[in-house]
């Protein structure tokens, strides 16, 4: 919204102000509030009109700091930059992106996040927080959350480093309450004790070598996927062991954790199963998306509910999933 003064806009009837901001990507929108408190007033008016501009936020902690905007199925991208970018919009990967210079992106960014959740009342759906480029100032950005970021609880959450992270993790997890969908893609300590807040149900964690049998055993969520692992093959066998007998992991529906070999399974179902014909092929489905599995081993638990566990190989890796498909 450039050079707004050369078009008289604002002295437009009301009606005709409204179908133009109706037309304006949510960057535009937000640049056009910026110009004056006038404007600023108009575009929040209109932005709870029907139709009403509804937009998640997607807060990104990493080099470049970004804002990314999800509008229907359009994406749009406030990036903070430390060159001096082009004017105006591009589209980059079907990304439409703005950006912007700053010596003080981190303050920027700030104030541009208040500023949508403040005059549009925008929720931020997902969070991507690398701790490596901020590094002191992790846990001031962590304060910040708290204070103003109120919807963090209601959005899903990635954490990542290359740094051992223990810290920041637990002062993260201790300020900010987290539900829903949680990744923790940082490198964590060998003793590290993970507290899993009780309202996650997704857990998925990449470097998870970390992850004891007990810790495991504690998470009581939906959903928990394990790329790494230190846990044997015969306490694997114990953990199924609890679970088809409802003394662990009640709420677990879908498992995924790396195996040694294709042998573990062995030690890992010496307990009772059944075998499905590897040409039965079955659909299972996992956040809703439905794909086949061939064959694999059936387990029943105390209550009725049966599980299916089948091997899936990834790249260089091998891994042992649990689907529950039918649940009484």
């Amino acid at each position: 919204m450039n050079n707004l003064s050369k078009f008289p806009l604002l002295y437009l009837p009301m009606l005709v102000i409204k179908e133009v901001l109706s037309e304006v990507t949510p960057l535009d929108l937000i640049n056009f509030s910026m110009v004056s408190l006038k404007t600023r007033l108009i575009a929040r008016h209109f932005s709870k009109q029907p139709p009403i501009l509804k937009c998640d936020i997607i807060l990104n902690i990493y080099e470049p700091l970004s804002v990314q905007i999800f509008h229907g199925d359009d994406l749009y991208e406030y990036e903070i930059v430390s060159y001096q970018p082009e004017d105006g919009l591009r589209v980059e990967n079907e990304i439409i992106k703005q950006s912007k210079y700053s010596e003080n992106p981190i303050t920027e960014f700030k104030n541009y996040v208040e500023y949508a959740m403040e005059v549009f009342n925008w929720p931020v759906d997902q969070l991507y927080f690398n701790f490596d480029p901020f590094n002191n100032q992790n846990c001031s950005i962590i304060d910040w959350l708290k204070l103003r970021v109120r919807s963090i609880n209601q959005c899903s959450v990635t954490l990542f480093s290359d740094q051992v992270s223990d810290d920041y993790v637990s002062y993260f997890l201790e300020n900010l309450e987290v539900s829903g969908h949680f990744d923790l893609g940082c490198t964590m300590s060998d003793n590290f004790q993970l507290k899993v807040p009780k309202a996650v149900d997704r857990l998925g964690i990449s470097n998870s070598i970390f992850v004891t049998f007990d810790q495991l055993s504690s998470f009581n969520c939906v959903s928990i996927h394990l790329f790494q692992t230190s846990i044997s093959n015969k306490e694997l066998n114990q953990f199924f062991k609890n679970w088809m007998t409802l003394k662990s992991n009640q709420s677990l529906q879908d498992l995924f954790i790396g195996i040694k070999d294709l042998e573990a399974l062995e030690t890992i179902f010496d307990l009772p199963h059944e075998v499905v014909d590897p040409g039965t092929v079955r659909t299972m489905h996992r956040y809703n998306t439905p794909f086949p599995v061939a064959g694999g081993f059936d387990i029943k638990r105390d209550d009725g509910t049966v599980a299916t566990c089948y091997t899936q190989v990834g790249i260089g890796s091998l891994y042992l999933a649990m689907l529950v498909h039918l649940k009484l």
